[in-house]
């Protein structure tokens, strides 16, 4: 106390002391705010990577459906409702139903069940991997 004079516990500011403090903090707050970005950057990057994976295996699966309905096509010119439905994904039930409501257009040949052309069906999986424009 006899040091200070003043009672003070502290030591006063020395002269640039202040200027060296608010340079301090102020580095102290770009070192928190670069931290940040980091972290934002490590987990766009995460997401990213995520987001190509998904996209990769949407894609692959669309190259099967693709590749499987043109090796049908070849092997027949005309599918079944239960191969129609195999093919694109659904129910043989759904298939009929959009036969019925002229969704997918299927003939029914002399003596023989209803037939779907592989041309339609085709037609329909392009259809459901379109662009919709959004």
């Amino acid at each position: 106390m006899l040091l200070f004079g003043d009672g003070a516990l502290t030591p006063p500011l020395l002269r640039g002391e202040l200027p060296r403090q608010r340079v301090t903090n102020e580095v102290k707050h770009l070192r928190a705010a670069f931290d940040e970005l980091l972290e934002v950057e490590r987990t766009t990057r995460s997401e990213v990577a995520d987001a190509a994976k998904a996209l990769e295996r949407e894609l692959t699966e669309r190259a099967r459906a693709q590749a499987e309905a043109q090796r049908a096509t070849q092997r027949a010119p005309l599918f079944t409702p239960a191969e129609t439905a195999r093919v694109l994904g659904m129910s043989s039930s759904a298939v009929y139903r959009a036969i019925r409501q002229g969704t997918i257009t299927a003939a029914t040949p002399p003596g023989a069940p209803i037939r779907v052309a592989s041309i339609e069906v085709l037609r329909l999986l392009e259809a459901r991997h379109a662009p919709t424009g959004d």
